[in-house]
């Protein structure tokens, strides 16, 4: 049997691929938050709070995060992720704000 996050995985990507949902989306739904509490603990934590992203939604903050990667928005320093680091950072920091919970 499938688990939720295979079952989310392919239907995410099968709407993306029927272009019914979009991209950042799409990898949201394949983010692995564990991975980006360590993602972000070892390249994030030196500089920004647990509470920095109060309310904010993992699909916000994957795009906030890829436009800083990219070059589009200032940032202390400049950002080396990976697309899926992005999207599991963005995941499990929209999950721990949603929650209210300390990212630490």
């Amino acid at each position: 049997m499938a688990s939720s996050g295979s079952r989310q995985l392919c239907a995410g990507t099968a709407l993306t691929a029927l272009g019914l949902l979009p991209l950042s989306v799409s990898s949201v739904l394949a983010a692995d938050v564990q991975a980006g509490k360590a993602a972000s603990q070892a390249k994030c934590i030196s500089c920004h709070e647990a509470d920095d992203w109060e309310g904010e939604s993992a699909a916000s903050l994957e795009s906030l995060i890829r436009d800083i990667v990219a070059g589009k928005v200032k940032h202390k320093q400049p950002l080396q992720l990976t697309p899926a680091e992005v999207a599991d950072i963005a995941a499990y920091w929209g999950q721990s704000s949603q929650k209210g919970q300390k990212r630490r």
